[in-house]
């Protein structure tokens, strides 16, 4: 069943709130506009140092990136040109960084999953420390700047008191959640609650089933979405999903709590409040009342707003956490990190360079204000003044943050998240019932343990 997968604080009020204002903007003034990219000069000189920077954005993201990474190449006094390569996801970005190592053709510069940084670090001693950098008088972070930075993201990339990597992303697992639709089916307020989830998904669900359009029926509720953030978003809601970052101990996750998990994610796909549709991204379906919710990350804003322009949606959508049991919020945070590979002293001083200056309010910025990205530094939130008023909307992923958790940070992330990807998909099939539940999370421990023995 599983052989697929083996192939490789206070809380802010989670009721959504009338965005009256992201209707009129998110399919006018705040879709992002184009910008020239500026040419980046041709390297010239015994004095040019030229860096290889690699990382997974794609789409506006990547053309954003590539537009502030030509800025620096021509603004920098340091001779540095940075050449970024999108390397399309972050799967894929594993992949060709794990084969260049094996070639020793690594980038300088890299922006990766905090997990598979650490193992880099860990075990191959590839990564820099950065300690030095970031205590340097004039291009380190200094304290003030660091006390703004949630502490469970800017510890997340220290190992044995030694930092190999600095956050580069908060991409935050969220809800999009259509609110005008809700409001029509009967419901002021979010889902505080995985009952309350329920409920609002089947009424959705029935909706489109008994309506006078036959091309929306089977659809309705929430999208089923398999990702191994997701599931374990779902174990959590239950008080799951806790996985310790040093798996020699043994995995721990065959518990009441994620099968109480697992037993939700079955009922509600086999009560019809959730489905599974051909296109391979949720946004069309969103913008069509296909959906009243998908699971998204802060990703997703920039291409909901363009597919909302296209089918002319508008209706107004917020973002919300995944309903705690007890009413709390639960966001789970998918963090990218830039990491420096070993090379020449100046080489990394260079690194660092570009990094420092990724990092900078300026940067952070026109990061947030052209792709809804939360800024490294939270205290850069209130320069955004003019965005937050109108996109209010955006302001509660902000107020997220400092309640997210992070993935779990060890080396077999990726071999558990596909197991849970492919749970998902079982728990989708008409033949699986309840007891079959804990034998497939008891045969996720035993897969996961050969694993981390294998590789001792």
């Amino acid at each position: 069943m599983f052989m697929t997968a083996c192939s490789p604080a206070s809380t802010p009020d989670t009721n959504a709130e009338t965005t009256s204002t992201l209707q009129a903007t998110s399919t006018q003034t705040n879709a992002p506009t184009a910008i020239p990219a500026t040419k980046t000069p041709t390297p010239v000189g015994d004095d040019t140092i030229v860096l290889q920077f690699w990382h997974p954005w794609t789409g506006n993201k990547a053309q954003v990136i590539s537009e502030l990474v030509a800025e620096f190449n021509q603004t920098n006094e340091a001779g540095i040109i940075v050449v970024a390569k999108s390397v399309a996801d972050e799967d894929y970005l594993i992949e060709v960084i794990s084969e260049a190592v094996e070639a020793g053709e690594v980038p300088d510069i890299i922006a990766a999953p905090s997990n598979f940084l650490r193992s880099f670090y860990a075990e191959q001693r590839l990564l820099i420390s950065m300690d030095d950098f970031i205590t340097d008088e004039e291009q380190g972070i200094s304290e003030e700047d660091q006390k703004s930075i949630p502490t469970q993201f800017w510890n997340l990339d220290v190992l044995d008191g030694e930092r190999y990597a600095v956050p580069a992303e908060y991409d935050l697992h969220l809800l999009f959640y259509n609110q005008t639709w809700a409001q029509e089916l009967g419901f002021e307020n979010a889902p505080t609650t995985s009952e309350d989830f329920l409920n609002q998904a089947c009424t959705a669900a029935r909706q489109n089933a008994y309506d006078t359009d036959d091309d929306n029926n089977g659809t309705g509720g929430w999208i089923y979405n398999t990702e191994p953030a997701t599931m374990l978003s779902w174990m959590r809601v239950f008080g799951g999903g806790d996985i310790s970052s040093d798996l020699l101990q043994g995995l721990q996750i065959n518990t009441d709590e994620n099968q109480e998990a697992m037993e939700y994610l079955q009922s509600i796909y086999q009560l019809d409040c959730a489905w599974t549709g051909k296109e391979t991204t949720p946004h069309s379906y969103f913008s069509k009342r296909y959906a009243l919710f998908y699971s998204g990350t802060i990703e997703d804003w920039t291409h909901q707003l363009t597919m909302d322009t296209i089918e002319g949606n508008s209706d107004d959508w917020t973002v919300i956490p995944y309903p705690g049991q007890d009413g709390s919020p639960i966001v789970l945070s998918d963090n990218l990190s830039y990491a420096i590979f070993q090379s020449t002293v100046e080489d990394e001083s260079a690194a660092w360079m570009f990094i420092r200056w990724m990092l900078t309010d300026e940067v952070q910025i026109t990061l947030a204000e052209r792709t809804y990205s939360v800024p490294f530094n939270l205290s850069v939130v209130q320069e955004l003044g003019d965005f937050i008023e109108e996109n209010p909307t955006w302001q509660k992923v902000v107020q997220y943050v400092p309640l997210a958790r992070t993935q779990p940070v060890n080396e077999y992330w990726n071999v558990l998240g596909s197991l849970l990807q492919d749970m998902g998909w079982q728990l989708s099939q008409y033949n699986i019932t309840a007891a079959d539940i804990p034998p497939m999370l008891e045969s996720m421990e035993n897969m996961v343990d050969e694993v981390v023995y294998e590789n001792q």
